[in-house]
This record gives structure tokens, sequence and C-alpha cells, in this order.
């Protein structure tokens, strides 16, 4: 599936003019995980954006594609593997007015996490306005350069169409003993600022999410986390009852 995947995105490169030492060496900063995850469509799209990248540049990268495969806009973020990134990212993205219908998050070999977000505006339409499209890309960039870990805050409301659904929280922890990890599955009612405020208890909690797949299902929120402690290692019995207990009262608020 992988050799499949590879041969149809590199015929795409070359299509596009790069050359095979010039995907290849992109190509050495991703990881299987990666390639079994994206589509050849995203993978071109990918290695474009990192094809004039400096091994030693640490600054963050956007780019946004207007029609993506999975439809709507897809966003990618390419930043240091840190959790400020994730919960800025989705916190400026519901700020800004914009639905996350689909995210994966997907760590790279050099130490990079590249982030893929699929939007529609909330109101279910795809972004065609080509300067909101340019503003989004320059106030991601600029989150995501600051150097603290400061997160922008969700002030925006739900739309009443989502305050008429009720969704309760549920959350199921299961292992990776292969990965050494924990893998969180959540559903909860879909609502602005969803995604930062898990992120953010992540954080506090000392929770590292090393992967991710993020899915709006009408009013739900159907989200699966790969994630460890800080000392890499799967989550005890005592950070998932704390976590479950936070997670739980969190989403369970009506926003």
């Amino acid at each position: 599936l992988i050799a499949e995947t590879q041969a149809q995105a590199h015929a795409q490169l070359t299509r596009e003019g790069l050359s095979t030492e010039q995907t290849e060496r992109v190509w050495g900063r991703f990881t299987d995980t990666y390639f079994l995850r994206h589509t050849p469509e995203e993978i071109a799209w990918h290695t474009k954006m990192l094809v004039d990248r400096d091994v030693r540049d640490s600054s963050p990268l956007v780019s946004v594609e207007q029609r993506s495969g999975r439809g709507g806009t897809g966003i990618s973020t390419y930043t240091p593997q840190t959790q400020h990134s994730f919960a800025c990212t989705t916190a400026l993205l519901d700020q800004l007015g914009l639905n996350i219908v689909d995210a994966r998050i997907t760590p790279t070999a050099d130490g990079f996490s590249l982030d893929v977000y699929h939007v529609l505006e909330d109101t279910g339409v795809e972004l065609t306005d080509p300067a909101r499209i340019r503003d989004i890309q320059q106030q991601l960039m600029h989150a995501l350069s600051r150097a603290d870990d400061t997160t922008v805050t969700v002030t925006r409301r739900a739309p009443r169409q989502l305050l008429m659904f009720s969704t309760a929280t549920q959350i199921a922890f299961s292992e990776d003993p292969v990965n050494q990890r924990t893998i969180i599955e959540l559903i909860a009612g879909d609502r602005p600022g969803l995604l930062s405020e898990v992120a953010k208890i992540f954080m506090s909690e000392g929770v590292d999410i090393e992967t991710s797949k993020i899915m709006t299902v009408g009013e739900r929120a159907e989200d699966v986390f790969y994630v460890s402690d800080e000392s890499g290692r799967p989550l005890s019995s005592e950070q998932r009852e704390r976590l479950a207990e936070r997670l739980t009262a969190a989403l369970d608020r009506r926003a």
C-alpha cells in the first residue's frame, strides 16, 4: 500500500517538475505512518511545501489548499513537535469561524509535526474568498511563531442549530502496547473551541498527543488520540481517571 501511494505521489510530482532527488530528500522526513494516513495528492502537496525548506530551519510553515480531496479547504501546518501548536491552531481556526471537519496529527522523523486540518465556514460552505484564505494563513503563521505557550481564547458562540442537540460525552481508553501509548476515543457534542479545550486539558495534565484522527459527523465530534505521558509511557490508571473527569466536566458544559 505504501509503495503504491508513493508511486502515485511521485508520478504527480514528476509531472509538476520535481526531480526524484528532490522528492526523496523531502520524503526522508516522513515515517511509514505518514504515508499510510495521507493520499497521494496530500503527499505531493506536502512535498512541494517542504522542498525548499532548510533542515536547520525551525520556523513554522503554513500552507492552504483551497479545494482538498477530503472536502472543504485543506490547511497544513509544519511545526516543532509541541502541544502548543495543536491547541493554538484549533483555537484560532475556531475563533475565525471555521468548522474543523477532519484533522490529522502526524509526527515526522525530524522532530516536527505535520498536521492537516480540513475546514468549512461555520455555515457549512467552502472557503472561496482569496483574501480570507490569505488572512487565515497569515494569522496562523503569526500565532505559531510566538515563542510562548499562550493559546487563543475562543469566544465565538455555538450556532443555534448545534444548541438544539445534546450529545453526552463518551470517553474510552485502550492500550497500544506495541507503541507504548494509550488510545483515547472521545465522542462529544461539537461546538466552537472543543478541540482547543481538549488540547489545553491534555497540556495541563502532562499528556502528549503523538497522533490523532479528528472527525465531525453532524453535531457530533468523534475523535481518536494516541497519547503518552511526559516520559513517553502509557497513561496510568490514575491519569486516565483524572483525565476522564476533567474532559467530561469541560465538554458536557453547554456552549
